[in-house]
């Protein structure tokens, strides 16, 4: 039987990325070395983007004191999301499949921009921002604000992460959840439930 809700994850599972990719675009585009790029790229920061405390003029600010010069916001929205690679062409195309079946949408840390990056067509309905739950995963916090939201049982979900803690957060809540270890890995698990 198929899930009544399938959520992806986005960055490392249909967004894959690469966090030196990011820290080149930041080093050139800042004219700054690599230690420097890292440094102005703080987890704190992103830390406090997840939940919805800072944005892109916070960013500039940081990127702006490492440079020496003005960063403006839109500048700073590109440079986060350098980090991303070209979308998973062949998971869009299931998601996209899949609609036809049961409800598909996302659950991300990411911020919501990050929809810039969908490929054309493709889209995920319900989505869910850390930001804008003010809850980051794998806190409970977050996992339950997307259950209320669903107005779905916990045992309703499947849900589809690259982290591990995330997806043994989601086990401990009564989801179904998979470890994205690859494209292949995850069309056959998909294949065991029959959805793919």
């Amino acid at each position: 039987m198929a899930p009544a809700v399938i959520l992806f994850d986005l960055g490392g599972v249909l967004l894959p990325f690469d966090q030196q990719r990011r820290v080149r675009a930041v080093s050139e585009a800042l004219a700054i070395d690599e230690p420097a790029a890292r440094a102005a790229l703080s987890p704190d920061l992103f830390r406090r983007l997840d939940l919805g405390d800072a944005d892109d003029l916070d960013f500039a600010d940081a990127f702006s004191q490492a440079a020496g010069r003005p960063v403006t916001a839109a500048q700073a929205r590109a440079l986060i999301l350098s980090v991303f690679e070209a979308p998973d062409a062949e998971l869009w195309a299931l998601a996209g499949r899949l609609r036809a079946r049961t409800v598909v949408g996302g659950f991300s840390d990411n911020p919501a921009y990050v929809r810039e990056l969908f490929p054309p067509g493709a889209s995920l309905d319900p989505m869910f921002w850390s930001a804008e739950l003010r809850a980051a995963k794998s806190s409970d916090a977050a996992f339950a604000a997307v259950e209320a939201r669903l107005g779905h049982a916990p045992g309703d979900i499947l849900f589809v992460d690259d982290s591990l803690a995330n997806v043994e957060r989601a086990r401990r809540r009564g989801w179904d959840a998979l470890h994205f270890a690859g494209s292949a890995a995850l069309f056959a698990d998909f294949a065991q439930r029959g959805l793919a």
